[in-house]
């Protein structure tokens, strides 16, 4: 081989390496660009930078083993809605409040805690109740005249009114003590007057 052959393909080397670290460089500086997602100093055209966390979560791209980019996994967004609370109602059973017209036989007692027009039924049954549930047993009862021994103060008897009450009891003076007791009267103040209804 002469000289000038040799020359030619040494020549012909350093210029294949040459272009090859040309396109390295070049292949080098595109995934770097893209890598960064091109970002550059200056603002955006909306006026926003890329990449100044303003994308919600989104993952910078990654380069895979084959020299491909991804984007990496994204994580679902966490849901904002609050887990619903079963709010549990309990039932309060009914105060049983006696009939309206019940029948007391001779020598049983009432306690009256509050007298209310005919008309007002409903509010001497939660009377009664308000107090039964404070621990004391009261009943209402609507009185018409048919109770001999309930009467006014001229001695007329009572008609039309709805009556709370306590008892019966066994005298006038069993019905005064439960009447006037601190928890009877912290559940319901009264000046506890006492009756014999069927007197």
């Amino acid at each position: 081989m002469t000289r000038v052959g040799h020359r030619r393909k040494k020549k012909r080397s350093r210029s294949a390496v040459s272009a090859g670290i040309v396109a390295g460089l070049a292949l080098v500086a595109v995934f770097a660009f893209i890598l960064t997602r091109g970002t550059t100093t200056g603002p955006t055209a909306d006026g926003l930078r890329m990449g100044s966390g303003t994308d919600d979560g989104a993952a910078a791209p990654t380069a895979s083993a084959s020299g491909s980019v991804t984007k990496a996994d994204r994580k679902p967004p966490v849901s904002q809605t609050q887990p619903t609370v079963k709010v549990q109602t309990t039932t309060v059973p009914p105060v049983n409040t006696g009939p309206e017209s019940p029948k007391f036989k001779h020598g049983e007692w009432i306690a009256v805690l509050d007298k209310y027009p005919a008309d007002a039924g409903d509010t001497a049954k939660a009377t009664a109740t308000k107090v039964t549930r404070a621990g004391i047993p009261a009943k209402a009862m609507l009185v018409s005249g048919q109770y001999r021994g309930l009467t006014d103060s001229s001695l007329a008897p009572i008609t039309g009114t709805w009556v709370v009450y306590l008892g019966p009891g066994s005298s006038s003076e069993q019905m005064v003590t439960l009447c006037q007791d601190p928890r009877t009267q912290a559940a319901y103040p009264s000046p506890c007057p006492t009756y014999e209804p069927a007197g």
